[in-house]
């Protein structure tokens, strides 16, 4: 079946399994393999407490005991959904600017690869940056490749979007397609 075809049949899916209230598809990671880390199909997380949807890959588990947002881990990669109440009048690139500290020491060996809005994500800030790791599945260490997306909110919060890997892997259009499937419902 060719590609235009797959997608396709992936978009009717996604259409019939989201009336249904299921986990859905979400069109993407149809490279063919030529790039690495994210490019499972993406399946939507959705919560309605919290009034949102996110993509993630579909070969990822949620972490159930992180409570600031939704988590979810594939490996030695992972990524978290935050929202954050900046302080009135404080705008996402002055909200990611402050951040930046608070990310340094998050995250050992931390290194500012950049701080600019996107141009594909509307309204978004995206701060690159890498870090040391240590990998879950063979406890050596690695250089991780980390994007934090900012997406200002209407109600004047943000979600703040990280998701982390090792630089072998990096996947910048991968880790973009799940910032592009956030959805607020609030």
């Amino acid at each position: 079946m060719n590609t235009y075809f797959r997608s396709l049949l992936v978009l009717f899916l996604a259409f019939v399994l989201a009336g249904c209230g299921a986990s859905a598809p979400v069109a993407g990671g149809e490279e063919g393999g030529e790039e690495g880390g994210v490019e499972a199909m993406l399946v939507t997380f959705s919560d309605a407490t919290q009034g949102f949807a996110i993509g993630y890959p579909s070969t990822w588990t949620q972490d159930k005991s992180f409570t600031n947002g939704v988590k979810f881990v594939g490996g030695d990669d992972w990524m978290t959904l935050e929202f954050i109440t900046p302080p009135g009048g404080t705008d996402a690139m002055s909200y990611a600017q402050n951040d930046a500290a608070a990310v340094s020491s998050a995250f050992p060996n931390f290194k500012q690869l950049s701080l600019e809005p996107s141009t594909e994500v509307k309204d978004a800030i995206i701060l690159g940056f890498t870090s040391a790791g240590t990998s879950t599945v063979t406890g050596k260490s690695f250089t991780a490749h980390n994007e934090r997306y900012y997406m200002p909110l209407p109600d004047g919060r943000i979600a703040v979007l990280t998701v982390f890997g090792p630089e072998s892997h990096y996947d910048r259009e991968g880790v973009r397609d799940i910032a592009l499937t956030f959805k607020n419902n609030k």
